[in-house]
């Protein structure tokens, strides 16, 4: 069975986002005080925010073509600037595309609310 290069690379990157993620809610927000949870329910949350990255950037990488695993370039192509369609040529959009930082913001906003 022959595996896809992005899934396998982004899985291979799921395995630190998951012990981040299990440090930043057991100890940062438990220890904290901001979430009241279980033991057991920490594990469950860090596989929950490493599954949702997981599914994320691999839907991203393939859609907009990416092979290069690193962090750097990826992040870099979602901050660019895109282009604007060719039948506006005399419309130059001046503010730069906040869509992916707006979404990270969300989704880790929607986590942090639903996780209390």
């Amino acid at each position: 069975m022959k595996w896809d290069p992005i899934v396998v690379e982004e899985l291979l990157r799921s395995i630190p986002v998951y012990f981040v993620s299990f440090l930043a809610i057991g100890t940062l927000l438990d220890y904290a005080g901001y979430l009241q949870i279980a033991g057991f329910a920490i594990f469950v949350l860090a596989f929950i925010v490493t599954v949702t990255h997981f599914k994320l950037m691999v839907r991203y990488r393939k859609k907009e073509h990416l092979t290069n695993p690193s962090i750097s370039s990826i992040i870099g192509h979602m901050l660019k600037r895109q282009k604007p369609e060719r039948r506006n040529t005399g419309y130059k959009e001046l503010t730069p595309n906040f869509r992916p930082v707006l979404t990270i913001i969300v989704i880790a906003y929607l986590v942090y609310r639903y996780a209390i």
